[in-house]
């Protein structure tokens, strides 16, 4: 149930609308999706996240060492226990507080699937954005980029916009063109995301199937 509950916490900042409000600017689509299918080449990646779930808030860390083995370490910020996950290959393990186990195959795949369209992430997947310009981000320059949702994008100037209106931002490095972190938030909240994922690029990440697993 916890590997669902990752799963699927993840799922859903991919398919949540992304919509703009403001005026229209310079289609910047090209360079974020070459910038998202980049980070998927590096050696080693870090993400962490915030996010908020039907279970509540959680904060997540995933490693890569690319190209196939993977760490996730989901922790709940109100009630239950850290769920950890590794990937080597294609094999799986899971650890919910009583012992590493090996993941069942359906599980195992999830996580499998997972990771892999985690790193190599589809062109035509990444979506629309534009540029809004260079913005200080926690005491970092990075250039900003919103996402469009085409729909709001044809709507009637002045229509009311959705109620459930939500805005995605990916902001990138300007000296390593690398995504440096994205969030999703409410028209107007950006300082208070929905989703908060934050980027780094270490220079070692070692991830090795875990050794007392529970038979």
């Amino acid at each position: 149930m916890r590997l669902k509950y990752g799963i699927a916490a993840i799922a859903l900042a991919g398919v949540l609308g992304l919509a703009a409000a403001g005026p229209a600017l310079a289609d910047c689509s090209t360079e974020v999706a070459l910038a998202v299918n980049s980070q998927g080449k590096q050696k080693f990646l870090r993400k962490e996240t915030s996010m908020i779930t039907e279970a509540g808030p959680a904060n997540m860390v995933v490693e890569y060492q690319t190209p196939d083995r993977m760490r996730q370490v989901l922790t709940p910020l109100t009630e239950g226990k850290p769920v950890e996950s590794i990937v080597v290959g294609e094999k799986a393990w899971t650890n919910s507080g009583d012992g590493w186990k090996e993941a069942p195959a359906q599980e195992a795949e999830q996580l499998v699937q997972f990771m892999i369209k985690s790193i190599a992430q589809v062109y035509q997947e990444v979506g629309k954005f534009e540029c809004i310009g260079t913005e200080t981000v926690e005491g970092r320059e990075l250039r900003a980029y919103r996402g469009l949702d085409e729909a709001a994008k044809d709507s009637k100037e002045g229509a009311k916009p959705p109620k459930n209106e939500a805005v995605r931002m990916i902001y990138l490095d300007p000296k390593t063109g690398l995504p440096a972190r994205s969030i999703l938030a409410r028209a107007g909240f950006l300082d208070k995301p929905i989703f908060k994922e934050v980027y780094t690029y270490p220079d070692n990440i070692v991830i090795e199937a875990p050794k007392d697993v529970v038979k």
